[in-house]
């Protein structure tokens, strides 16, 4: 069931992506050029993936098609060294195993699979100027492995394999005298015997451990912003040649020859872009590699992002823009750079003008107060009544609890300092007083 769940999202998960692309009311599907873009901080781009892996040694399974061999998973992370060149870093993890048969001795092996390593990928994108949905690449790296190969050598009982020509499996050789009396084994496909420790052909403890060349090939299909789905052939040429036990060291029958063993790893693979600005993978992808678009391509005001995706559709001539035609913000404080006095403002600033320079917090405080309100201390210059009745009317309204502790000179009455002082505190974020708390105090210092 999982290797038709694999072979089903490697053929026709592509199919209808591209189905998904096409509908008969598009007059048309363009395509955008690409900006080549050597300077951006590309972010690592995460891998995961899993497929088939496929052995090719002195003991091989009869290979029909890549999805005959064992699973194995990988991961991998990637960074971008330039528009076209990544360099990736991956881990793989799987199982090789091939069987075959000499005249008085069942050749087989399992073993697992652990290996990591780097690779250059190269996406021909500087040669592919045009963008599109499906990318092909190709990659060399080197990897270290190990390996710890057994093999299925007796059966339940303990038993020795021997071959007949006939096809089966026997307790006694083809050959012998008493080969009548024989009886017919059932392969239990139990890996038991250590191969390395039987030392079949004298080669005593050989490593265990060694390199390989990988060379990788395939399309990566733009799925989202963010997702990309690779499918592709690693083929990895290794510098040994006893993965299976058997080499041009060993004698007669088990004799191998010259090569050494090599396995094809064909899988999926999904690539996340988690950590990348939206706006960087805009501008390096040319949005989403490949962006179809129902448009007759009219672009009203000149600025390079057709009308049908033109989200700020009335720019000044000569600006420029984003990938969805909207005036750059360099410091991202809602100003765009053309009108903005203060190309650098920053990111703590807790607001902008219309300008886009910095406003002050004592600007801030101000904009709390009425414009036209009169000073305390001026209030008595519009008080009707003789200088008596005036003179008299110098008490204050009692100060409210929450408050009391803002009166720091203990005169029972909130100054326009004491106000100010408590603004601050709300903004410099060091009072228990809240918005409605500093509102409520505006309305009792008017009130005094």
């Amino acid at each position: 069931m999982k290797k038709i769940t694999f072979i089903f999202a490697l053929f026709f998960v592509p199919l209808f992506y591209a189905m998904a692309q096409y509908d008969d009311f598009y007059e048309s599907l363009l395509t955008e050029d690409e900006e080549d873009i050597e300077s951006l901080a590309f972010k690592p781009i995460i891998g995961l993936g899993e497929g088939v892996v496929n052995f090719f040694g002195d003991v091989n399974n009869v290979y029909k098609n890549p999805f005959d061999g064992r699973y194995a998973s990988m991961a991998n992370v990637s960074r971008r060294i330039n528009s076209f060149l990544d360099i990736n870093f991956f881990f793989m993890y799987g199982s090789l195993t091939g069987n075959n048969s000499i005249s008085d001795q069942l050749l087989n092996f399992e073993t697992d699979l652990l290996s990591g390593g780097v690779s250059l990928t190269y996406n021909f994108k500087h040669l592919l100027k045009t963008n599109r949905p499906i990318q092909p690449f190709i990659s060399i790296g080197i990897q270290p492995f190990s390996f710890s190969s057994k093999g299925d050598l007796y059966d339940a009982n303990g038993i020795w394999y021997y071959p007949w020509s006939d096809g089966t499996l026997r307790d006694i050789m083809e050959n012998a005298p008493n080969a009548h009396n024989s009886v017919i084994l059932t392969r239990d496909y139990v890996y038991e015997t250590k191969l390395r420790d039987e030392d079949y052909d004298g080669l005593g403890r050989y490593s265990q451990t060694s390199f390989a060349l990988p060379i990788d090939f395939g399309i990566d299909l733009t799925v989202t912003d963010r997702m990309t789905m690779r499918i592709g052939n690693s083929y990895h040429y290794t510098f040994t040649d006893l993965i299976d036990d058997i080499s041009i060291a060993g004698t007669e029958e088990r004799k191998g020859n010259e090569a050494n063993d090599a396995f094809l790893f064909t899988y999926v693979s999904f690539q996340f872009d988690l950590f990348s600005p939206i706006e960087e993978i805009a501008v390096v992808e040319g949005f989403k590699i490949v962006k179809y678009v129902i448009t007759d391509g009219e672009d009203s005001d000149e600025d390079g992002v057709d009308d049908f995706n033109d989200k700020c559709p009335n720019t000044p001539p000569k600006i420029t823009v984003d990938f969805i035609g909207c005036p750059i913000d360099e410091d991202a404080d809602g100003i765009a750079d053309y009108k903005d006095k203060q190309p650098n403002t920053p990111r703590d600033a807790r607001a902008v003008g219309q300008d886009g320079v910095r406003t002050i917090d004592s600007e801030l405080i101000s904009l709390l107060y009425e414009p036209d309100a009169i000073d305390h201390k001026d209030a008595f210059k519009y008080y009707s009544g003789t200088e008596a009745q005036k003179a008299k009317t110098t008490t204050y309204t009692e100060i409210p609890g929450k408050f009391k502790s803002l009166d720091g000179d203990g005169d029972s009455y909130i100054s326009i300092d004491e106000l100010q002082k408590a603004i601050n505190s709300l903004f410099d974020f060091s009072t228990n007083l809240s918005v409605d708390d500093i509102n409520d105090l505006i309305d009792f210092f008017f009130e005094q």
